[in-house]
């Protein structure tokens, strides 16, 4: 079991080091933002042709039932010019309707359209974006500060130290995971299991980690509290782009918000707390672990 937790401990510190970023925005690489965009009408009317917005507007989706080729004119960034053919469908994110990087104040909104060439006849497709008012993040990093704050101290109250890293590596690992799962089912432009996979990133590593140094120290063997302590550190430090969450009005995940936002803080705040509580756990087991046998 040590060695495994070892070989985990290694892997997820190199894989964190050498990666470019400890994790995309959010799975699917969509983004929080301030505003919802949807689509108003399509002018004229074809037989078959079905312009949707989805993701809350982050991605564009044209389904063609018609008989002949739809485009999509260039302007709306790299996935434009594109050409649908007879009976198939096109997902993509169009820069003229998405909300990524537009400032709408709440309340506000904002029109975008754009003119598709349906076989030679133009169809103008015209569409909203709708500013919402985003949350107060003060409160949200107070509760973060609370928690981080709150295990330290805890532990160093109670005899087991390590019974209390252990739960709250846990709970941590466990926020986690709902916040990957949230985010994953609110994708609807890529399959689930490769958006699930793709967005757990080094976690695949980190949660095994929490969970073998959680059976390490049930079984009497305080070297799992350094796992518990890694692996939650490492968590907590994959959700960081996340935060974004504390501060957008609308968020990419399966769920309400308020939810996501309290996981980003147990994530967030549990991980830093068993972190630097570790040291001084650890600490203070090895001076119990040196009495006892000199007793």
């Amino acid at each position: 079991m040590l060695r495994f937790i070892g070989f985990l401990l290694l892997v997820s510190s190199g894989l964190l080091l050498t990666a470019a970023s400890p994790a995309a925005a959010h799975a699917g690489g969509l983004t929080a933002t301030d505003a919802r965009s949807r689509v108003v009408a399509v002018t004229p009317a074809r037989p078959g042709l079905v312009v949707t917005a989805i993701e809350d507007g982050a991605r564009l989706r044209l389904r063609n039932g018609t008989t002949s080729p739809v485009t999509v004119p260039r302007g709306g960034g790299p996935a434009t010019p594109a050409v649908v053919a007879p009976g198939r469908e096109l997902t993509w994110i169009d820069t003229r309707s998405s909300p990524d990087g537009r400032k709408v104040r709440a309340g506000e909104t904002q029109a975008w359209s754009l003119v598709l060439d349906a076989g030679g006849t133009p169809v103008t497709v015209t569409g909203e974006l709708v500013g919402e008012r985003p949350p107060a993040p003060a409160p949200w990093w107070a509760a973060v500060l609370v928690t981080a704050v709150a295990v330290p101290l805890v532990s160093r109250r109670l005899r087991r130290p390590d019974l209390v890293l252990t739960a709250a590596g846990l709970t941590a690992m466990a926020a986690s995971v709902a916040h990957v799962a949230g985010s994953t089912l609110a994708v609807e432009s890529a399959p689930l299991l490769g958006t699930f996979l793709s967005a757990c990133g080094i976690n695949l590593l980190n949660w095994p980690l929490i969970v073998g140094g959680a059976v390490a120290v049930l079984r009497g063997r305080p070297a799992g509290v350094l796992a518990i302590c890694a692996g939650a550190a490492l968590t907590a430090v994959f959700v960081l782009p996340d935060v974004t969450s504390l501060h957008r009005a609308v968020l990419p995940f399966a769920g309400p918000p308020v939810v996501e936002r309290l996981l980003v803080v147990l994530t967030l705040g549990a991980g830093v707390g068993v972190a630097v509580a570790g040291a001084s756990v650890l600490r203070t087991l090895a001076q119990r672990s040196v009495a006892a046998e000199r007793a």
